[in-house]
């Protein structure tokens, strides 16, 4: 069942249940209003018409001296016609048996009960196809004590009745009927935004994540499209980052068949060139060399990968240290690299205690400067700072190469990416040291940055944590 029905249903049940009560209560209390009326009028009667027959019976004591029971039917008569009282009165003695009536009709003991206790009752009876309002009280003439019953029509109060539940009824039936109408109109435009993020969830269900539902309202369901909106959001960065790891997979496959089939065939031509084919010494040695140039580029790639492999499984614990005593480590290790190829070699390093993996860190900057040398030729400058900014230390390397370009900056970190792929395979490289370096940033908490110009050379920093007294790390 759809839930603008279910909404329409339920309010329509209270509605008519609601009124349904609230209508026969309405009934029930005009109903005793109008016979409380009636019986106030009944109780009037009642006691002129006492009157009237003490009065009547006064007078005939005054001339008979005495009154026999026909004297009473015509005293009953005289005293109903004087009053104006034209309903059928009854007289009854006080052991409730009756003396006279004029009408037919009355019992012949009189069956109020209530008259033990009170001197006036009344009830409702039905009388063949009539209703009447049945009176008794108890009244005093010429010092004895009788009941005396009046009889009124009580149909037009059943009738008054009759068309209060027949008006009531119609009313019921239209104020559901309209109720129905409104609750649909009003169910169908309430639920109306849920319809139409349902159908949104279709869209997003067919992969198209970059759309947004409109928030219509300000109510719960105005908020539960905001949450949905968010949620998609969410989803589509998943997704996007899902989809961008597996073109990431798939290139670096694609990368590694390439990088691994072409020195592979190389080595595998070179070498049945060397077994099977006579060479001079000059053509033997180049094809040896070849073969030992495109293994050296092999070992060191999948050295590198097995380095990658293991950056992504391990956890590293950040010891502190001095940066001095850190990247004097570098200094020593990269100067006679960078001396043998004629590069001047500068570092500005400020002393600070610093949070690092000591081997990670020494990989990394060495990997930074190393590829400084290959960008750059003789005569020209590296540079190696480190000093403290933005609450954490940066280290960075400079140098004045051929530089990157600005289109290619933001793959530089991808696995087997290479700017310049004939400069760097004939320097045994394999496109891996910037994707292991990111990572090795990564486990301090930063990321490489490169500012780049092509022919004036490359900017490439990360920083590390400070060290904050307090963390109880272990020291160098």
């Amino acid at each position: 069942m759809r839930f603008a029905l279910k909404i329409c249903i339920c309010t329509v049940l209270i509605v008519a249940l609601l009124f349904g009560v609230a209508g026969q209560i309405l009934i029930a209390q005009s109903f005793e209003t109008a016979l409380r009326f009636r019986v106030q009028a009944a109780v009037a009667d009642y006691s002129a018409l006492a009157s009237a027959m003490e009065a009547e019976l006064y007078g005939i004591y005054l001339y008979y001296n005495t009154a026999s029971p026909d004297m009473y039917d015509e005293i009953l008569k005289r005293a109903g016609s004087n009053q104006g009282v034209e309903s059928p009165c009854a007289l009854y003695n006080t052991d409730a048996e009756l003396i006279t009536a004029s009408t037919d009709g009355f019992p012949e003991t009189l069956a109020f009960s209530e008259l033990r206790v009170r001197r006036f009752a009344y009830r409702l009876l039905r009388d063949g196809e009539r209703t009447v309002l049945d009176t008794a009280g108890c009244v005093s003439i010429g010092g004895e004590n009788y009941f005396l019953s009046v009889r009124y029509d009580a149909d037009d109060l059943m009738r008054l009745r009759a068309e209060q539940i027949r008006s009531v009824t119609i009313l019921h039936i239209i104020t559901v009927a309209v109720s129905i109408a409104a609750m649909l109109v009003i169910s169908y435009l309430t639920t109306k935004p849920l319809r139409r993020l349902q159908r949104f969830t279709k869209v997003i269900g067919g992969g198209n994540y970059s759309r947004r539902a409109r928030v219509t309202t300000l109510d719960e369901i105005g908020d539960l499209t905001v949450a949905f909106n968010d949620m998609t959001g969410a989803i589509e960065q998943k997704v996007d980052a899902l989809e961008q790891n597996a073109k990431q997979q798939k290139d670096f496959v694609a990368n590694f068949s390439h990088e691994l089939k072409t020195p592979m065939t190389s080595i595998i031509g070179y070498a049945d060139m060397l077994r099977s084919t006579e060479l001079d010494e000059e053509d033997a040695f180049m094809a040896a060399n070849f073969i030992f140039s495109e293994g050296k580029r092999l070992e060191a790639m999948s050295l590198k990968l097995m380095d990658l492999i293991v950056l992504d499984k391990n956890e590293f614990k950040l010891i502190r240290g001095y940066a001095r005593r850190a990247l004097g480590h570098v200094v020593a290790v990269v100067t006679p690299m960078l001396e043998k190829a004629e590069l001047t070699f500068r570092y500005d390093i400020e002393q600070q205690i610093i949070l690092y993996e000591k081997d990670l860190l020494l990989t990394l900057i060495t990997n930074l400067i190393d590829n400084a040398r290959k960008a750059s030729s003789p005569g020209k400058t590296v540079t190696l700072s480190g000093h403290r900014e933005n609450g954490r230390y940066r280290i960075s390397v400079r140098d004045e190469g051929i530089g990157i370009p600005e289109e290619e900056i933001s793959r530089i970190t991808e696995a087997f990416f290479m700017v310049d792929k004939s400069r760097a395979r004939a320097q045994h490289g394999a496109g891996l040291g910037l994707a292991i370096g990111n990572r090795i940033a990564q486990l301090h908490g930063s990321t490489l940055h490169f500012e780049s110009k092509v022919g004036e050379g490359t900017l490439v920093w990360f920083d590390v944590p400070l060290y904050k007294r307090g963390k109880g790390d272990e020291e160098e």
